[in-house]
This record gives structure tokens, sequence and C-alpha cells, in this order.
């Protein structure tokens, strides 16, 4: 029987997405079946959970809406359940009269966390401390225990000894699990710091919370620090202003279509950011998203309010459900990496959805890179060999090609990649972008610069992103310039974020080392543009080869948002610029080469000032991820009619 064939009527009350305080859950509603003379059963199904009612409610209201109907009366309903924090997609199941269920609604339920609570109350509730004394007080949290304390003020952060009696919070509390041993006091004595402070707690579940408090800790000196060091003027920071979001949302899709993403990694990897700015313009337009990353789900809040879900790929291996009810219409295999191509063909044999496979670099030259031997050798391997060595998230040189033989269709970071596209397949290049709310011209923050010591004529460069074994040999070239730099008078200093995936500098480390300032990995990517701001310069290192010329640095939106000349070599991006115009292209991004651009643009300020004006120019014309957004919502559109 289908659902309109029992014709049944109700509403849940309560908002979308439903909020569970705490964990505890509470649904109420009313629910009538035309066909019925009794209130029909009604459950709660989320994830592979089942909750049935929990009590039946006398309705005044439903009987006048239904005034000859004989369950009008009885027909509301309970649901109370305590849920793990977190982001849950829900449907109420009504039973029919032949028993069998059927979808009534479907929400969002948002389960937010228990309160955590802390509390410093020694030497002093409120107010000022200047004393270097220790610190304590108590915390606690209702459904977790805590593993480690630790108190922020200023620049310190200060260890604490926990699981400490308090026998006056035990008299308070004494239903709370952990009343017995609450406290907590510092390890050691204040040291010299100035700011308000913070309490940070960490869990047992490995999760953090982070509690402020009305106390200021104002130490002024300590052994390491002495008086003739004033800690409380005033902090000079960084800007991190954004802009607005676009008040002007895009067309809604005609036919709002159901998409899955699927990643090789997490949400902390470039391709996350390509993803989820692709997700949020797509679900602007109205259509459903869904991403599947292979690993630490966690990583999805480095992302600001994502308007699309996350879920592993071992939650998606049994398949996707979206708030229609239905399954993906469209799913979008982000690279052909072994442990996407296995879902991707999975689902899709469980969906019947078109899938689409995103290239965004020659993935046979990376996994010769990853496994130290040469493409042809590679391509002698038989199966069997290949199964044992290539990792879930590298591409297998054989089954990648079949995965590709068998796309709706493919999309390519890069006009080169079309080359691996197999004849016949609908194609669609897709530039990335850089998020515009926090990729824009920014000043130089000078006052910033001095605190740094950096003088007034010194070049600062930055690079962000990772190394690793592709693009080791073209970032030592970026060091080695400095280095060279350096050596022959000109004051350079390099800001590096991001992580070394090997020793990629060797030799070289010690010496470069005064002249890098290694600020390790930005957790959260609209952070990066504050520090982009203190460059001169943006470099991308590199040259025409078998990595490069099939790639599309991520960086480079970006760079060339953030209006500063942006060297590069001529190759991927390099190949589409006008040389002295919209940026500085060298045949080879080289030390050497690298050097002498440095040197010509610090003695060229019309040059800069040329090039910092042509980057925002590219960038505005060239970059934008509603524009992208808008011409994948067609090639998916287009694949699915076809």
């Amino acid at each position: 029987m289908s659902r309109t064939d029992c014709r049944f009527h109700g509403e849940i009350e309560a908002g979308d997405p439903l909020r569970a305080p705490a964990g505890h859950l509470i649904i109420r509603g009313w629910c009538l079946a035309e066909h019925m003379n009794a209130a029909p059963l009604v459950r709660l199904v989320l994830g592979g959970a089942t909750l049935p009612m929990t009590a039946r409610v006398t309705r005044k209201d439903v009987p006048v809406l239904f005034p000859h109907h004989p369950a009008a009366k009885d027909c509301g309903f309970t649901i109370v359940s305590r849920l793990p924090a977190g982001l849950h997609v829900a449907s109420i199941e009504v039973q029919g009269s032949d028993d069998t269920w059927h979808c009534f609604k479907q929400f969002t339920i948002a389960v937010e966390n228990a309160p955590f609570h802390a509390v410093i109350d020694r030497p002093i509730a409120a107010g000022r401390l200047t004393d270097r004394v220790r610190a304590g007080g108590w915390a606690m949290c209702p459904e977790k225990s805590v593993q480690a304390i630790t108190l922020r003020y200023g620049h310190r952060e200060i260890a604490c000894d926990i699981n400490l009696p308090r026998a006056d919070v035990a008299a308070l509390h004494s239903a709370h699990p952990q009343a017995d041993k609450p406290g907590f006091e510092t390890s050691d004595y204040l040291v010299a710091g100035h700011g308000l402070v913070r309490i940070k707690a960490r869990f047992s579940d490995g999760t953090s919370a982070i509690v402020r408090s009305p106390i200021e800790f104002s130490i002024a000196t300590d052994e390491n620090h002495g008086p003739e060091l004033d800690l409380t003027l005033p902090r000079i920071g960084l800007d991190s202003f954004a802009r607005s979001r676009s008040v002007t949302a895009p067309p809604r899709a005609a036919r709002p279509l159901n998409i899955l993403f699927i990643l090789p990694g997490s949400f902390a990897a470039n391709s996350a950011l390509h993803v989820a700015a692709l997700a949020d313009e797509l679900a602007a337009a109205g259509h459903d998203c869904a991403v599947a990353v292979s690993h630490d789900l966690a990583t999805l809040a480095h992302h600001e309010h994502p308007a699309f879900r996350g879920l592993l790929h071992a939650e998606a291996d049994a398949g996707v459900a979206f708030p229609d009810g239905r399954g993906p219409d469209v799913l979008h295999a982000w690279t052909t990496r072994e442990n996407v191509r296995v879902l991707a063909e999975k689902l899709r044999a469980r969906h019947g959805c078109r899938v689409i496979v995103h290239l965004e670099d020659n993935e046979q030259q990376l996994l010769a890179h990853a496994l130290h031997c040469n493409l042809a050798a590679l391509g002698k391997m038989p199966d069997t060999e290949l199964d044992r060595l290539v990792p879930g998230d590298l591409s297998h040189p054989h089954r990648s090609r079949a995965f590709l033989a068998a796309a709706d269709g493919v999309t390519v970071i890069a006009d080169r990649l079309r080359e691996f596209v197999p004849a016949g397949r609908p194609c669609q290049t897709l530039w990335p972008a850089a998020d515009a709310r926090y990729f824009f011209p920014r000043p130089r923050p000078d006052d910033f610069r001095r605190m740094l010591d950096l003088a007034p004529n010194e070049t600062v460069l930055f690079y962000h992103g990772n190394v690793h074994a592709a693009n080791a040999a073209e970032v030592r070239e970026l060091y080695a310039a400095v280095l060279l730099l350096n050596r022959t008078g000109h004051s350079v200093t390099l800001v590096r974020t991001g992580l070394d995936r090997l020793d990629f500098l060797g030799p070289l480390a010690a010496e470069v080392a005064p002249h890098v300032l290694a600020l390790g990995q930005i957790l959260h990517h609209r952070h990066l543009p504050s520090l982009m701001a203190l460059a001169d310069i943006f470099v991308q290192p590199g040259e025409p080869d078998p990595f490069n010329d099939y790639r599309f640095p991520s960086k480079l939106p970006e760079f060339f948002a953030l209006g500063r000349p942006v060297i590069l070599p001529r190759t991927n991006l390099g190949t589409q610029l006008r040389p002295g115009i919209d940026a500085y292209v060298l045949d080879k991004a080289d030390a050497a080469s690298i050097a002498a651009a440095v040197i010509a643009l610090r003695a060229d300020p019309a040059l800069c000032a040329r090039l910092s004006a042509g980057a925002v120019e590219f960038a505005a014309a060239h970059f934008s991820w509603r524009r992208t957004a808008e011409t994948l919502a067609k090639f998916y559109a287009s694949v699915a009619a076809s």
C-alpha cells in the first residue's frame, strides 16, 4: 500500500532541525489514517536505530479538524529518547492496516552536546590575580569523563592536576557521577602572562571544550621573564575580518538533484576545500548534497557552516538516503583513487545513479612517486602485484582506467587531463577558486611585521601547502632561493604553513632555518588570508613536467585573489597567463630563477603594482565558486538527461 493510498494526516510539532539539548530528545505530534478507525502506530527511524512510540496523547485540536474520525481524540503521540551528539537525518514512520511501515515525515535532528561546567574559585573567583601562586577550581561534564585540564591566558597554557576531591562541590551536586573528585589545580605556579583565563578540557572520547572565566591572570615576571617585559601592552593582531556572503542567491534549480561526492581522504584535504565550496553553492541552488570521506569525520568542523551532510565511507557503504527518501541521482567520484572507486562502484550498483569522475592529477605519476618506480615498470606489473602495492588512497593503473571507461561523465581540473578521458565521454573543465569571503586584497599589516623584527625593506614570501613525494623537489627549490637571496644581501623571509610528509631539505635545513617562519598546519582555511597578507610576493615553484603539467595548484586562486605579485612556472595555469600583466611567469621556477624574479620585482615598484592589479583582475574574471558550481550543475543535468 503506498503512502498516497493510506492518506495519512498529521504533524510533527517541532522545528527543522529539531534540537535535542544534551542528547534529550522529545518529539510530539499526531497522526491519523483515513482508512483506519484507530490511530496508527508511530516510530522514529534514524541511522540503524528504530525508536518506538513512547506514549499516546489525548488531543483537543484534532477532533475539530476531523470531527467524524473515531481516532481523532487519541491520535497524539510522544517519542522520548537519548541520542549521541551530532546531526541526524530521521524519519517518522507510520504502520498501515496491512502492518507495513510508511515514511510519514522526514526532518533533521540536531543533538547538542551536554553542557560542560568549569569554575576557577581558588585563590579568587573573579577579578585580577597578580600573584605567582597555584590556581584551581572544579570541572564536570554529565556524559563523559574529563581526561585533562589546562588554563589559558594571554600566550600561556598551564597544565593542571585533575581528579582532586572537592567536598563542597560533592555536597551541592551529589547526583552527578563525577562530583566526588571534580577538582583541578595548576601543576606548578603561574608563569608570566596577561589575559582573561579560559579553561580547556579534553574528554575521554577525544573531544574538547573551552569555558571562559571572569578571572584575569596578570603575572608580571617569573624566572624566565624580567620586569622590563611589559605583558599588559595592547596586543597587535592580524586582521581576520571577512566579507559577508553574497546576498544574491543563485537561481533555483528547475530539477533539484541528490548529489553525493566521494573523497579519498578527510575534510582537511585540499580536495575537500573544492568539494565543500561546490556543495555549498549547489545546495544554495536547491540541490541536496552529501560528502563521504574515508576517515576523520570530525574534520568537517574545519569548514564554516557547511550546507551539506558529511559521512564516512563506512556509513555510505550500505547505501545513502537523502531527505526525500531517495538515493543519489549523481555520484561524483573525486578522483580514481581505489577507496573512491570501490565505494562508487558499489553505490552505483545499489542506487543506479549516474557516476561522474573528477581528475585533478596525473594519478599514475603520483603512484610512481609513491612507489619509487617509473611509469614503464608500473605498466608491466600484473594486477596481482599491483593489488598488493597500491594503497587505498592512490589509483590502480588498470582498475582506474576501467572505472573511467564506465563513467557517465568526467570533470577535470585542467584541460591537459583530458588526455586520460576515454573517447566519447562527456567532459567538463572545472577550475578551482578561492572563497571570496576571506580571499580578497588586504593591506600589508606593517605593525605586525615589525613585531616579527622584519626590517621595512625586507621581502616576505608566503607558501602554504603540504610537502610530499611528488612536490618535495620543487619546494626545496623555493627554500634554496630564500637562502640564495639572503646570502647575496637581499633580506628575505619565507612564511610557511603546512605539514612535511618527508625530510625534503636535508643539509639545507639548518642553514635556511633562520630565514623561515614555519607555522605548521592551519586547521581552518579561512584563517590563512590574514597570514598571507604579511607577504610581498607569492611564489609557486616548479617546472613543466609530467606532474605539474596535469595539475592546478589549489593555492594559485588564493594567491591571485590576495592582490600580490605571483611568481610561477610556465606550466598548468602559467600557460594561460599574460607574462608581465597577470603574473611573473618563468620558464622554470627553480632556485636561481625565483631569486632573480624576486630581485627584479623589488627593484621595480611599478612592475609590482602592475602585477598586483593584474592578479586581482585575473582572479575576478576566472575564479568564482558560484560560476564553477553553475557550470557543474549544467553538466550534471546534461549527463542525467542523456
